[in-house]
């Protein structure tokens, strides 16, 4: 039996490339904000409130497709982390891989949870979900 599970409106950042994904997470992201950048320099460009991003909202909420055998990923997870303008905003990495030396290596770069996304969509929605009702309406983040 599916529920539905409130979530407080919020700014979430996605990384993300596949329409597919992007379809799913906006399904999961109901009333939330959400904005969508393709490529890994964009998400600083976009926090650093850069060209074209110069009117960008801050997020409450970072998601990252990340491969993180991708060396671009893994430095733009570490710039984030290092920040102190950004480094208390929660990323959430997304992740095809369920390898543990990939979900150790999120942590060692300090991403604050690691998701396997599952193969089905349903399923993904449903995780997805859960994941924004945890960060966005249990847990309390600093505003800055």
């Amino acid at each position: 039996m599916a529920t539905e599970i409130p979530i407080a409106t919020s700014e979430i950042l996605l990384l993300e490339q596949n329409p597919e994904d992007i379809a799913v997470i906006k399904e999961a992201v109901n009333h939330n904000n959400i904005s969508i950048v393709p490529a890994c320099p964009d998400i600083l460009a976009f926090l650093r409130r850069e060209k074209p991003f110069v009117s960008a909202p801050r997020p409450d909420l970072i998601m990252l497709d990340l491969e993180l055998s991708r060396p671009e990923d893994c430095e733009m997870l570490t710039e984030i982390k290092k920040d102190r303008k950004f480094r208390r905003i929660p990323v959430v990495v997304l992740a095809s891989s369920a390898s543990y030396d990939d979900i150790f290596q999120a942590y060692d770069l300090h991403a604050n949870a690691y998701i396997c996304k599952p193969r089905d969509r349903d399923e993904y929605v449903r995780v997805v979900k859960a994941a924004l009702h945890f960060w966005l309406t249990l847990a309390r983040l600093p505003r800055d």
